[in-house]
């Protein structure tokens, strides 16, 4: 090799090495901000699902749910330990960032400029660490685009990469089958199709379906109740409505920064004037969750961050057409790291937000004191429920948050239930870790923020009695008020504590 090629491999290899080290530096970032902020309820909900492991949950896959069990055995009962299957799944995105890119024509200065890009979104920033199964399923769709471009390139091995990728991220979250079109543009390839003559991708989709099973075997084993949830419960279908629809663009916007919004449309609108089945294939698996979920949007309200993959690869194609700063894209960075700053500062302060007088009015105000108060005082909470638990009794809530999270900030001390009295679909999967007998006759004290429960809870409980109400106040005000009901004699578990048949194992 001449001199200039050596010159050349050496600065290709010193800027893969840099770019290691970029992806180790927000390691270290995400790991203290996984320890420094509190756990949400949701957190805390697949923390003490690992603590109850199956094959899968009622309302959701299992790799998330049991992802935490190595972390805790190392960690402890600790938020690094609960968050560390996040930090882990946001590395992997930008390991598989860069062979992407590579493939695309770019290098690891454009997957560098790429991940930094994410970073200045809020989903993202806040994505990274924060535990969800949607940043898990991120993985497996970045991972699944990367093996597809490799295939529209003529590697017809990539095939068990995609198989492999795609079963993952649906163990992580069920719309990570929303990345299969992006086989679409590869089979319009004569060569591609060629593949189809030979025994790869079947067998490779025989292994994807194979490492699926784990949802299917706990759907088997509980009437399909997971698959009927999915695809009938959780949905609100209502008349058509434009309403839903610009909610979902508007707040997907703010979640990743509107400049970077538009930014990112118009690099993918100049980047679909490429004939490359690649490129195509990237662009697909960007449009096609904001456009399953924006169809979704015409009859029921969306999630905004439901679009997130589709961001990760809007990243990518900017980083990729526009290599340096402009100025839309640079404003666009600092409003996104402005707005996540804000959020930060506002949950780990949630105290002191309270006290201010924000401009807000009417049903915002409210929701927006609702849910800093929910973030105030939830260890001083647990300290009395701690204090007012009988010997014997069980702690239980009609709210699933509070339920998960009440144990977990007691370190696991604390037995909890949860007791579905007032509706509800999402979070039931302890209903189904307890069978009825090892529920009826006990003791609970009854631990909730709402009103109205009484009557309820006295058609399963043999007696009910009201408690003194536990107030917590800051500055003199009343920011959460909550009450406690003695519940004796638990006599019909079924279908509020349980949906497991008698005798169940």
């Amino acid at each position: 090799m001449n001199s200039k090629g050596t010159a050349t491999a050496q600065a290709a290899e010193w800027t893969t090495r840099r770019y290691a080290w970029l992806l180790v530096a927000f390691v270290l970032v995400h790991a203290a901000l996984a320890v420094a902020l509190p756990v949400s309820g949701d957190e805390a909900y697949y923390w003490d699902c690992s603590r109850h492991p199956d094959w899968a949950t009622y309302d959701q896959p299992p790799m998330m749910m049991l992802a935490p069990i190595p972390f805790r055995a190392v960690l402890g009962e600790t938020r690094l330990a609960v968050r560390a299957p996040a930090i882990l799944a946001s590395l992997l995105i930008g390991a598989f960032l860069l062979p992407l890119v590579r493939r695309l024509g770019g290098g690891p200065r454009e997957a560098a400029w790429a991940y930094l890009l994410l970073h200045a979104t809020p989903l993202f920033f806040f994505g990274s660490f924060y535990d969800s199964t949607d940043v898990g399923m991120m993985a497996g769709y970045i991972g699944a685009t990367w093996a597809a471009v490799a295939i529209a390139q003529g590697e017809r091995r990539a095939w068990w990469g995609f198989g492999v990728a795609v079963a993952l991220g649906f163990l992580a979250k069920f719309p990570a089958v929303l990345v299969l079109p992006v086989l679409i543009p590869l089979l319009l390839r004569r060569e591609v199709r060629a593949h189809l003559r030979t025994p790869v991708p079947y067998l490779a989709g025989a292994l994807s379906a194979a490492l699926t099973a784990p949802v299917w075997i706990w759907g088997a084993r509980h009437d399909w109740a997971n698959l009927t949830f999915q695809l009938q419960q959780r949905h609100d279908r209502g008349a058509f409505t434009l309403i839903h629809l610009l909610a979902f663009v508007v707040f997907s916007a703010l979640l990743v920064s509107p400049p970077l919004f538009a930014a990112m449309a118009a690099a993918w609108w100049k980047a679909w004037r490429r004939r490359d089945a690649g490129w195509n294939a990237v662009l697909v698996g960007a449009a096609v969750p904001f456009a399953f979920f924006g169809w979704v949007a015409l009859r029921e309200d969306v999630a905004p961050h439901w679009g997130a993959p589709g961001v990760v690869l809007g990243a990518a194609v900017l980083a990729l057409l526009v290599p340096r700063p402009r100025r839309l894209v640079v404003w666009g960075a600092g409003l996104g790291i402005a707005i996540s700053l804000a959020a930060l500062a506002l949950v780990a302060f949630a105290t002191t937000a309270l006290d201010v007088n924000w401009p807000l009015v009417g049903r915002a105000r409210g929701a927006f004191a609702d849910t800093l108060a929910a973030a105030v005082a939830n260890d001083e909470v647990v300290a009395e429920v701690e204090r007012r638990l009988a010997p014997g009794e069980m702690m239980a809530s009609e709210s699933y948050t509070d339920v998960h999270l009440y144990a977990f900030l007691s370190k696991g001390r604390m037995p909890t239930r949860l007791a579905r009295v007032h509706g509800g679909i999402h979070g039931l999967a302890s209903l189904y870790w307890y069978p009825p007998e090892t529920l009826r006759g006990k003791d609970f004290l009854f631990v909730t923020e709402r009103d109205g429960l009484g009557d309820s809870l006295r058609d399963v409980f043999e007696s009910v009695s009201e408690e003194l109400p536990f107030v917590i106040r800051r500055e003199g005000r009343t920011v959460r008020r909550v009450l406690f009901l003695r519940c004796r004699n638990l006599v019909h578990p079924e279908g509020v504590f349980t949906r497991l048949p008698s005798g169940t194992s």
